[in-house]
């Protein structure tokens, strides 16, 4: 129950075995893939994300810091009962029926009034590539009827209401969409893509229109097909 509220609260601030690399088993997939199949080791994704010089590097901010420990599950920021809800963040537990590993980080910039800047990668992995590309499809099915929703995370603690755009739902492999506080100038621009076993996220929040939640992701898919 703990690690559940922990969760939360984060959330609302922000086979064989070839061999190991950063710490995780890698398996083999068809010859002329980018990717292989990732394997949690010892249930967890450590070493898979990019690193806090390779965040700031991307987006241009040098002064982005980690502001809480990486998150070795997904989210549950929203209540089922809220059919849009799976567009709060980049990793929510409504977003799939189910996983075998999870993991997010995240980074924030702010000034002495105010968080101008919160970034965010996930990686979530499945048991198999045909697991990951139904979840994600199903997924990204249900977040192209989310297009123009304004709704809720349906919790009383946190009722601010927020309106989903769906810029890109290509229900094959990749989504985009962005979520905006209604009465804030503060929005967050989402992206996700599914590649053999697992899907790969971003979150770039800002006030404006500044989105490099796509320069994120991609960055990270990049890092993902390095490995081998």
């Amino acid at each position: 129950m703990r690690r559940g509220i922990a969760l939360l609260c984060v959330a609302l601030s922000l086979a064989a075995c070839t061999r190991i690399a950063d710490g995780e088993a890698l398996v083999p997939v068809e010859r002329g893939s980018l990717y292989r199949e990732i394997q949690p080791v010892d249930g967890k994704l450590g070493g898979r994300l990019l690193t806090a010089d390779e965040i700031r590097e991307v987006t241009g901010l040098p002064r982005l810091l980690k502001v809480w420990e990486p998150v070795d599950g997904m989210f549950g920021s929203t209540s089922p009962d809220h059919a849009c809800g799976i567009g709060y963040s980049l990793a929510e537990n409504v977003q799939y029926a189910g996983y075998a590993a999870a993991r997010i980080e995240g980074y924030s910039q702010e000034s002495d009034e105010a968080r101008m800047y919160s970034v965010s990668d996930a990686l979530v992995v499945f048991a198999d590539a045909a697991v990951a590309q139904r979840e994600f499809r199903s997924f990204s099915g249900r977040m192209s009827q989310c297009d123009g929703v304004t709704t809720d995370t349906g919790h009383e603690f946190d009722s601010d209401a927020w309106t989903l755009s769906v810029t890109s739902a290509d229900t094959a492999d990749e989504v985009a969409w962005t979520r905006s506080v209604v009465d804030s100038s503060w929005t967050c621009y989402m992206a996700a893509r599914q590649r053999t076993n697992f899907v790969a996220s971003s979150m770039f929040c800002t006030h404006g229109s500044d989105n490099k939640a796509g320069d994120v992701l991609n960055r990270l898919t990049m890092k993902l097909s390095e490995t081998r």
